[in-house]
């Protein structure tokens, strides 16, 4: 039997819920590992499973999809953020700075928010029973757009806000870890300085006691007596600003060019290709490069 949608009707968007997200840029200047700007990047493990809408938009890659079918959030290195808890009348400021150092394992000092222009927000329309994504559509702040529903539909907003945020880097244990692992990938002939001031430094490996052990968040991780939950967050990436402008000029995305996008790694070396977007396009903005 052929399943009946409805007709579709127009959505008021007065009264809809609203699922804010905050994503965090980490403008790193250090000498030890690069004369240039770099830019820390968290690495998220697939979202293998999960019916999770909005961790489905977090650098979504249609280009990962086979058959048609989204598979959530693809793993890859992007922003630390995350979404805001109502729960404690946080700001999205406030969810910048808690999701930022949680992800990060660095203490967020400041979060300063960066007007971006356009169409940045995502308007999800979602299956009203599993809570799947459907659709969604962009829309701009204070600008409300037609959207039609079906009745097996539902509409969750999901306002998009990226901050340029001050961090306590020479005071954390990811510093000085990055740094040890940069002292030895050059004392094992792996790489050589130069290399990685022009190439950045990455590692996707990491397990929970070692996340734990520089800071981050077990919230992140996932708690030790719950097999259920699931470790988020694999490593860190540092990269130069010239190498993120070189992958978007490029389209080319993956740390390792060798990497087969259609058959990456397991751990992957790609970089959402959205956070590399609005990562040049907010240095831009606040003046930063």
């Amino acid at each position: 039997m052929a399943r009946r949608w409805g007709k579709p009707e127009s959505v008021d968007w007065r009264g809809q819920p609203s699922s804010p997200t905050s994503f965090c840029i980490f403008p790193i200047r250090d000498k030890e590992f690069s004369p240039e700007l770099n830019i820390f990047l968290v690495y998220n493990h697939a979202d293998k499973g999960r019916k999770n809408p909005l961790a489905q938009l977090l650098g979504f890659d249609a280009q990962q999809q086979k058959g048609g079918k989204r598979k959530g959030k693809p793993a890859a290195y992007g922003m630390p953020g995350g979404g805001l808890n109502p729960e404690w009348l946080e700001t999205t400021e406030k969810t910048a700075i808690r999701e930022g150092g949680n992800e990060s394992g660095i203490r967020v000092v400041r979060a300063h928010l960066i007007p971006i222009p356009g169409e940045k927000n995502k308007a999800l329309i979602l299956d009203k029973r599993t809570s799947d994504l459907i659709r969604w559509v962009p829309y701009t702040d204070g600008q409300q757009v037609h959207i039609e529903l079906r009745s097996q539909e539902k509409l969750l907003l999901n306002p998009m806000n990226y901050y340029l945020t001050e961090v306590d880097w020479f005071n954390s244990k990811v510093k000085e870890f990055l740094l040890n692992l940069k002292n030895d990938l050059i004392a094992e002939g792996v790489c050589t300085e130069e290399a990685i001031a022009q190439q950045g430094l990455s590692i996707n490996t990491l397990t929970r006691e070692e996340l734990l052990g520089l800071g981050v968040d077990e919230e992140e991780v996932g708690k030790k007596t719950d097999p259920e939950e699931i470790c988020e967050i694999g490593g860190f990436a540092l990269l130069p600003v010239g190498l993120l402008r070189w992958m978007w000029e490029n389209k080319r995305f993956y740390l390792n060019p060798d990497e087969d996008r259609e058959n990456p790694l397991d751990p992957t070396t790609y970089v959402y290709y959205s956070h590399v977007m609005r990562i040049l396009e907010g240095l831009d903005i606040m003046g930063v490069a």
